[in-house]
């Protein structure tokens, strides 16, 4: 019987468990320790790459990677909030430890803690043999859990503290707060990961045509993801606050319809391509499901403001999208000889 995970399960401290990699040890300590049905709601070991995109949806980031273990923690503490109505926690670790073949980069882990209250996030650095790497592995698992009942934090974990605010966003009791003032009629969405020039350019151009000053949008989930963690949405702000110098809507919001019923009479700024999935039936129901939306979007008043985009080798404008007549009829188009940027985010993203 294991002392760690006997204190951890007479705490009675509820929470699931997304853990890939490695683990194993403190997998099988924590659940064979009598007294675990009061600890664990559930615990998932997505191994394959397969079943890490269906737990978390398309992965902006490596496999083994800071960001990876806190989007599966707060995948976890999601599914805990779903198990029980107590305080609940999530956590996430993945790692790439000592196997039997060669490996490409370091030996080394990522693991975090959500709670309602905070992100936790520590990395971990090996240079041992798989039985070893595992067993510091879980030992770091056990201190982070720990930090629960009040023990002293790791020396260099990060921990994020998130506000009431931002919670409420995450469980939907409210869908939108703003880091300053603003009137929210001219929003530029995205996921600004990172930002970049050309979101400069277009709210430089947004503001002349509409003379409205701008704002950022960002909704913490996307369809089928786990919301934004605290240490994501702190660094996503820090990052406008230093760069464009605009407010920022936080919003429960990712799909223009839920967007539209948030801000009626806003205008939005957004790229061809953006623009183009608004009009793909795939994305609804069905043709009528669409059509709906798009009647619902024009009764709220919305606007777009479209600017041009790369997609695939192609340079895409308004007037190349062929799209429905009721949402053509909401749109402006920003012509190629005022705007242009072929880089993305995800682009930069891929070159760091």
């Amino acid at each position: 019987m294991s002392d760690r995970a006997g204190r951890l399960h007479a705490a009675a401290q509820k929470g699931v468990f997304h853990i890939t990699g490695g683990g194993s040890l403190f997998l099988a300590e924590l659940l064979s320790t009598p007294g675990a049905s009061r600890t664990v709601l559930d615990a998932r070991v997505p191994y394959a790459e397969a079943a890490l995109h269906q737990l978390l949806g398309k992965l902006q980031d490596r496999a083994c990677s800071d960001a990876t273990a806190r989007a599966l923690a707060m995948s976890a503490y999601m599914q805990a909030r779903k198990l029980s109505d107590d305080a609940v926690f999530g956590l996430g670790c993945t790692a790439s430890l000592a196997t039997d073949r060669e490996k490409k980069g370091a030996h080394r882990a990522h693991v975090a803690l959500q709670t309602a209250h905070a992100t936790h996030a520590l990395e971990l650095h090996f240079s041992a043999d798989r039985a070893t790497e595992e067993v510091a592995l879980a030992d770091a698992l056990w201190k982070l859990v720990f930090v629960l009942l009040g023990d002293a934090s790791p020396s260099d974990l990060r921990v994020t503290a998130g506000r009431s605010e931002w919670h409420a966003l995450i469980t939907g009791s409210q869908k939108a707060w703003v880091s300053g003032n603003h009137d929210g009629l001219l929003l530029i969405p995205g996921s600004f990961n990172p930002l970049h020039d050309g979101h400069q350019r277009m709210i430089d151009i947004a503001e002349i045509r509409t003379g409205l000053r701008a704002a950022l949008e960002l909704s913490i989930g996307n369809v089928d993801k786990s919301p934004l963690d605290y240490q994501e949405i702190e660094d996503r702000l820090t990052q406008i606050r230093t760069t464009v110098d605009r407010a920022l809507w936080l919003t429960h919001a990712p799909t223009f319809v839920e967007k539209a019923a948030l801000f009626p009479g806003a205008t939005f700024v957004v790229g061809a391509d953006t623009v183009a999935r608004i009009a793909e039936v795939r994305y609804y129901s069905d043709k009528e499901g669409r059509d709906d939306a798009l009647d619902f979007l024009r009764e709220q008043n919305i606007r777009f403001l479209v600017f041009g985009r790369m997609v695939g080798d192609r340079f895409r404008t308004l007037e190349s999208l062929g799209l429905p007549s009721t949402l053509a009829r909401l749109c402006e188009g920003i012509p190629e000889h005022e705007f242009r940027a072929d880089i993305s985010s995800t682009q930069l993203r891929s070159v760091d």
